[in-house]
């Protein structure tokens, strides 16, 4: 048997504390402070573009993957009650079409969001860790007119217009206050 001191038989919960000889640990001591891991010397506690931008891919991912997957399934739908064969092939049909589409559409968002997220991470480290609208707006055309570079000049261009409208548009969205407040110096600068 063990041999336990008479602190280590009882504590308040009356669970015996061991400490285990494969980690090192003392069961008994207690971290003071969380166990957060920032890095030295940065003023900000908060996440930056670059830890931002796994949780993005991921979403846009899954986000790709669902739509896919309705998508799927009604083009699948289409094809069972048009053909009218027996159950086997009217499950394998709706299996294919469920998982072609919803893989390819997944892939399609995950793509964009990768581009989307190198570019902004390229912008903020180019203009001095500053995250603005001006980023989002340069990153989303940049991704726009890079991910539909390789089907010719015209889609390009479309492309880009594309990124640039959505950027825009989530971009005054999410920061309408501080754009106003932006205008409204401007206009006050402009007068005096």
């Amino acid at each position: 048997m063990l041999d336990l001191k008479d602190d280590d038989k009882d504590n308040e919960k009356g669970v015996l504390l061991v400490p285990s000889p494969y980690l090192k640990y003392d069961p008994r001591i207690q971290p003071s402070q969380p166990e957060y891991i920032f890095l030295e010397g940065v003023g900000s506690k908060k996440r930056g573009r670059f830890e931002m931008c796994f949780i993005e891919i991921g979403t846009w991912y899954s986000v790709g993957s669902a739509i896919g997957v309705i998508r799927g399934a009604h083009n699948g739908m289409k094809i069972v009650l048009r053909d009218k064969q027996t159950r086997t092939y009217n499950r394998t049909q709706l299996l294919n079409s469920v998982l072609k589409h919803g893989s390819s559409m997944s892939n399609k968002y995950g793509t964009i969001m990768v581009y989307y997220s190198i570019f902004g991470i390229i912008l903020e480290n180019a203009r001095g860790q500053q995250d603005d609208i001006y980023n989002n707006i340069i990153a989303g055309t940049s991704t726009g007119l890079l991910y539909r570079s390789t089907s010719g000049l015209r889609s390009c261009g479309i492309g880009g217009l594309i990124g640039f409208s959505l950027t825009t548009i989530y971009s005054l969205i999410s920061s309408r206050i501080k754009i106003i407040e932006d205008i409204r110096e401007t206009i006050i600068h402009f007068k005096n």
